[in-house]
């Protein structure tokens, strides 16, 4: 099994497609991919600092988890009005959706998955981490995010810290993960072909 440790500082800060605003990129397939050659797959995070629209990004399959601050309600007009205000509570919808965020309380960060259904199934999950647990691999690719504390991978000796991303290929497998001091909260991210 590959594994590549993504620090924040490795990230590509960028501006955001309709230019309100820029998100830190860190990790994107195929790799240097932009906004105007496309891209298969992108893991972002974003300080939503006003309400404005979101960015249209057809054809892609999105998913947005809330990491800090009180969040937003994103309008989606004929589909509906949906909270993202809850922590680590993940929302899934289409990139053809108009979308429209009110922030509740000030400024937020979120993380944002999007994929090219046509390439890539994807599947995403939070939850939190107490102790030690070995991880079921079976994805082609598994991107475990750090939304809060630390978790350390024992078998390779690495120390992943808060908003930091490991990026795992070439499973199936486990991996044993370990929490920091006060436990961890982590995102997970499987990608597979389709």
């Amino acid at each position: 099994m590959e594994w590549t440790h993504l620090k924040p500082a490795d990230g590509r800060l960028m501006p955001w497609k309709n230019g309100r605003g820029s998100t830190l990129e860190l990790a994107v397939e195929p790799a240097g991919a932009t906004l105007e050659t496309g891209f298969q797959w992108r893991v972002s995070s974003a300080e939503v600092l006003v309400s404005g629209p979101f960015s249209a990004f057809p054809g892609m399959a999105r998913w947005l988890v809330l990491l800090e601050g009180a969040g937003f309600e994103i309008d989606f007009g004929p589909h509906g009005r949906v909270n993202l205000t809850a922590p680590l509570v993940p929302i899934h919808f289409s990139g053809d959706w108009s979308a429209m965020a009110f922030l509740v309380d000030g400024p937020c960060r979120d993380l944002n998955l999007m994929v090219d259904p046509r390439l890539y199934r994807a599947r995403l999950e939070a939850f939190h981490l107490a102790s030690s647990r070995r991880l079921p691999l079976s994805a082609a690719r598994t991107l475990l995010f750090v939304a809060r504390g630390t978790l350390s991978v024992p078998a390779w000796g690495l120390h992943l810290g808060r908003r930091h991303l490991l990026r795992l290929e070439g499973g199936p497998g486990d991996l044993v993960v370990a929490p920091g001091l006060g436990g961890a909260a982590l995102v997970r991210m499987d990608l597979d072909p389709v």
